[in-house]
């Protein structure tokens, strides 16, 4: 008889995902949330949304989404955004008759800066959280029949929700690395750029190697295949700052997408040109530490493309005005100069505000992902991370926040009162990477505790819920004390 450990291993193994149409329909999920939270804010104006109806928003859902709902996910969309129509109709009636009479002078926010600054913006958090928390939830429910097989990562080819993830959570790393490209584009020496990739890979180096050796000397089930004997998700996170010190100075020449879509190129090219390389990474032996961890080692390739990828996007994201060529270049110059001389088309056409970026990027990129697969002889592989994935996980990213910041600019049109901001989403953005490292701790210490695969589904959501609350106020507890670790 298999034990449980064998038993839990087998359970995510072999797996082949499903469409893509599902995983966006699952997605979307979050982006209703952040509509409803809309609607719930503006219906009573300058109050903080309950806490109870943030954490069901924004944990509750998504969690209902990949368990409960997961094959009538339009149910609970109408669940979520009825009640929030509701009570965003009997809140903007209440208060129109509180105030009725009353002289309201509001003034509506101006945007006329004309020097470049680094500014917060709600959806770029709200987008950034809700995939911090699809990924602390799926990491867990992965491990109960509640979560269907599908949404777990495939074995090799294929797509599915939590393969989503992981590349998702990489971009959404670039992107905020845009900061610090942005804060200052002169070059910087080379032995400063490698000390400054050393003190921020370090910590999450040693994470990596602590996870490797809990998981080894407690029994915990692994699934090899998924990035090899010793390697794990927080090495991969770990060695991207390395890599990109190498990458920084090319950069300077030319466009990082250039230089993502050189990377992606040439390692697809060894992949499919011919059966040698394929055949290793499937069926190799695992008799040394290359060999071993060949998974994670052809996938970082990928990966670094997709964090190139995402730094590109901060460009025209991170900013408070369009700057010159921002749709491709690190940029703080504006676009009108002091003497009024008439931009050139070019830079006319690379000057973009954040929804014309994204929708340029999210359209070219979608089309050389469906044109990829059209041609392509093997589908998208998250083990490998290679071109289709890479574009896929492009084309989507780009596209949802794209539809974030369009609902920022419909609210935003439709009240000029300022809003308040969810406690959740705050929190989750502030404190990333601390919180599914706790995420990953709770994970561990519920699986050793428990047999996950054969708990009733009443169980396993009581169980869900439990963990989703605890990670939550853990998050708001830092968040309102202003505990803010960096990693």
């Amino acid at each position: 008889m298999p034990t449980l450990k064998q038993r839990k291993e087998d359970f995510v193994t072999g797996l082949h995902g499903g469409t893509i149409e599902e995983i966006n329909l699952v997605s979307s999920v979050a982006i209703f949330a952040y509509i409803c939270l809309k609607l719930v804010n503006q219906a009573s104006p300058n109050s903080q949304v309950s806490p109870i109806i943030d954490f069901s928003l924004n944990w509750v859902c998504l969690l209902f989404a990949t368990t409960l709902y997961s094959s009538d996910v339009g149910l609970l969309i109408s669940l979520m955004i009825i009640p929030c129509i509701a009570i965003y109709i009997f809140g903007k009636t209440y208060f129109a008759v509180k105030t009725k009479g009353k002289k309201q002078s509001v003034e509506k926010p101006k945007n006329n800066e004309t020097a470049f600054a680094l500014v917060k913006k709600p959806y770029i958090t709200a987008y950034r959280s809700h995939m911090l928390i699809l990924t602390c939830l799926s990491i867990i429910a992965v491990d109960f029949p509640i979560f269907p097989r599908r949404f777990a990562k495939v074995e090799t080819w294929g797509t599915s929700l939590m393969d989503l993830g992981v590349g998702s959570f990489v971009f959404s790393n670039g992107l905020v690395s845009a900061r610090s490209l942005l804060k200052s584009t002169k070059r910087v020496a080379f032995h400063k750029r490698v000390f400054s990739a050393l003190r921020s890979c370090h910590t999450l180096l040693v994470l990596g190697l602590l996870r490797l050796y809990f998981v080894k000397n407690l029994e915990y089930q692994e699934h090899v295949t998924e990035y090899g004997v010793h390697w794990n998700f927080f090495i991969t996170l770990s060695l991207l700052p390395i890599v990109l010190v190498i990458v920084d100075p090319i950069a300077d020449y030319i466009p990082r997408f250039i230089i993502a879509v050189v990377i992606s190129g040439a390692y697809e090219w060894f992949l499919v040109k011919d059966d040698v390389l394929l055949n290793f990474l499937i069926l190799g032996p695992r008799n040394n530490i290359f060999s071993a961890n060949r998974e994670g080692i052809a996938s970082f390739i990928g990966y670094c493309a997709i964090f190139i990828w995402g730094q590109s996007t901060g460009y025209y994201l991170l900013g408070n005005i369009p700057t010159k060529n921002n749709l491709y270049k690190a940029s703080v110059v504006p676009l009108k100069t002091k003497n009024n001389k008439k931009p050139c088309l070019w830079d006319r056409l690379t000057t973009v505000t954040p929804v014309k970026g994204l929708l340029i990027w999210f359209t070219i990129t979608f089309a050389i992902a469906r044109f990829i697969l059209s041609v392509h002889p093997q589908n998208i592989s998250r083990r490998f991370a290679n071109l289709p994935y890479t574009f896929w996980i492009v084309s989507f990213n780009t596209g949802y926040l794209a539809v974030y910041c369009a609902i920022d600019k419909i609210f935003n049109r439709m009240d000029s009162e300022e809003q308040t901001t969810s406690t959740c989403l705050e929190a989750m953005n502030t404190n990333g990477l601390i919180l599914f490292l706790l995420a990953n701790i709770t994970t561990g210490l519920i699986n050793m505790s428990v047999s996950t695969i054969d708990m009733s589904d009443i169980l396993a959501i009581s169980t869900l819920l439990g963990y989703a609350a605890f990670i939550a106020l853990v998050s708001s507890l830092l968040y309102v004390n202003k505990i803010f670790i960096r990693l």
